[in-house]
């Protein structure tokens, strides 16, 4: 009996989970962040810091991937991170550059911290810190292009920050490759006893 070869499809749409769980996982990585998300009183940056369990609550609950917010009472902040306007890259044709939006939304009665400072735009400071022009490793270097405030609706409000990411040369180690397919293959074939003919 031979087995249809799997082809890993050569995309870099294919690389967006990827991508994502490289900013979700530098986003846990800031502390001042997780504060602004987690606690809802003025005074967030002078807490205790998050515990392991309380940052992997932060997922999918203050940080999403999907683009939807559930109204449920409960009063959050979120961070929105979303792929966007996708294009050809012509130098690095594997690749396709993209822009990369975080929205920043929180209710209202949250905005204010101390000393004049308003959540979003804290939280717009430290994801800008953390982004604007690195380098991630597959993803490529990441260029502010620009925010704007957002309004969702009379109690909830933020800001949405936009960069692009220019995919270079070097990013092309991380493509799929033959070696990767034949594994997947391989793989496959051990996983239920199947010896392909020769």
């Amino acid at each position: 009996m031979k087995v249809q070869s799997y082809k890993i499809p050569k995309s870099s749409f294919m690389s967006v989970d990827k991508d994502l769980a490289l900013i979700i996982d530098m986003m846990l990585k800031n502390k001042n962040l997780k504060k602004l998300l987690f606690y809802t009183s003025r005074d967030a940056l002078s807490r205790d810091p998050l515990t392991e369990a309380q940052s992997a609550e932060l997922i999918g609950k203050n940080i999403k991937i999907v683009p939807k917010i559930y109204v449920d009472g409960s009063v959050e902040t979120y961070v929105i991170i979303t792929m966007d306007n996708f294009t050809t890259n012509y130098s690095n044709p594997q690749f396709r550059n993209n822009t990369i939006n975080f929205d920043i939304v929180c209710h209202y009665d949250q905005w204010p911290l101390k000393d004049f400072q308003m959540r979003p735009f804290r939280i717009a400071a430290e994801i800008d810190e953390m982004f604007d022009n690195k380098h991630l490793t597959g993803i490529g270097i990441l260029q502010f292009m620009g925010a704007e405030q957002i309004t969702l609706n009379d109690e909830y409000g933020g800001i949405s920050l936009v960069y692009q990411a220019i995919h270079g040369g070097e990013d092309k180690k991380h493509a799929p490759n033959s070696n990767d397919e034949q594994k997947l293959v391989d793989d496959f074939n051990e996983l239920y006893g199947i010896v392909p003919h020769e």
